[in-house]
């Protein structure tokens, strides 16, 4: 891998004061709420685990993710990429929250030649009724910013549309749909539109234990690319369990996709890793 200087976009740095600020109002606001929070195993590990998969929680999580891309381009490389996008609730009375779930993705591309930069930012508020159960839904917009640090890794727009998810949760069993209409209203022209759709249903079940397995593909069709090339379709499982280390509550995930669809150039399959730091009292 070749050694490259990171050039980030100006709105980079303001998306990074942004999403910290947002977490430090979100961990004072709880801790105002809950002056002596309970202890870790307040919630059961197949709680913990339901928590892992919804969009909706209710208290700030934050899922690390690596996913390596195999058999990538003519040379059949591997390429992988790191993803951040931490959930932060914001009540905004008895009845609402606002959910925030800016994303931030690192990637390294091996072909048409050895790169590691920023992607573009994204970042997605679904307003959400604060005492749904069973049924839970949010709606919101979704905002994209061009703070890739290439061409290769970005499309050079700036892009925003609306999103949607709704979640039925009833004992082990956790299923979900979430949803986002992405299309660019400015930015280098030059470059093409953005007109993407985005679909991610997911179901899991999760035993009393804390482990769980879980469907999740990501499937994106691309309206501006000829229709072979139009969609990607993954399909595989992860495999995960919650757990408390110490006195912090976390899971740790296992998964593989065999891509069933593609664009021209797209790795054949990936295998993905992640973390997810859990703060149900807060973070402190």
């Amino acid at each position: 891998m070749s050694c490259l200087r990171f050039q980030l976009a100006p709105s980079a740095t303001v998306l990074g004061l942004l999403l910290i600020g947002v977490l430090a109002v979100s961990a004072q606001a709880q801790q105002a709420s809950t002056p002596v929070p309970p202890p870790p195993s307040a919630l059961t590990n197949q709680e913990l685990a339901i928590s892992v998969h919804n969009p909706f929680q209710d208290f700030v999580k934050i899922p690390i993710q690596s996913t390596t891309g195999f058999q990538l381009g003519p040379d059949h490389k591997a390429g992988a990429s790191w993803n951040i996008q931490p959930l932060v609730p914001i009540s905004l009375n008895a009845d609402w929250d606002l959910i925030a779930r800016p994303s931030v993705t690192v990637t390294y591309l091996p072909t048409p030649y050895e790169q590691t930069g920023l992607e573009d930012t994204q970042a997605s508020f679904f307003l959400t009724a604060k005492k749904a159960t069973t049924w839970i839904w949010g709606v919101g917009p979704l905002f994209q910013f061009p703070t890739a640090s290439s061409a290769e890794l970005g499309t050079g727009r700036w892009s925003t549309g609306p999103t949607a998810a709704l979640v039925y949760t009833k004992g082990p069993w956790f299923d979900a749909i979430l949803t986002d209409q992405l299309m660019s209203f400015a930015g280098n022209r030059d470059r093409g539109s953005v007109n993407q759709t985005y679909v991610e249903p997911q179901i899991s079940y999760n035993f009393e234990s804390g482990w769980y397995v879980d469907c999740d593909p990501a499937i994106t069709f691309d309206w501006t690319a000829d229709e072979t090339d139009g969609w990607t379709l993954p399909m595989g499982t992860d495999v995960g369990k919650a757990f408390t280390f110490g006195a912090q509550d976390m899971s740790f995930q296992l998964g593989a996709y065999d891509l069933l669809k593609r664009p021209a150039g797209s790795p054949q399959w990936i295998a993905r890793v992640s973390v997810t730091l859990l703060f149900p009292t807060g973070i402190k």
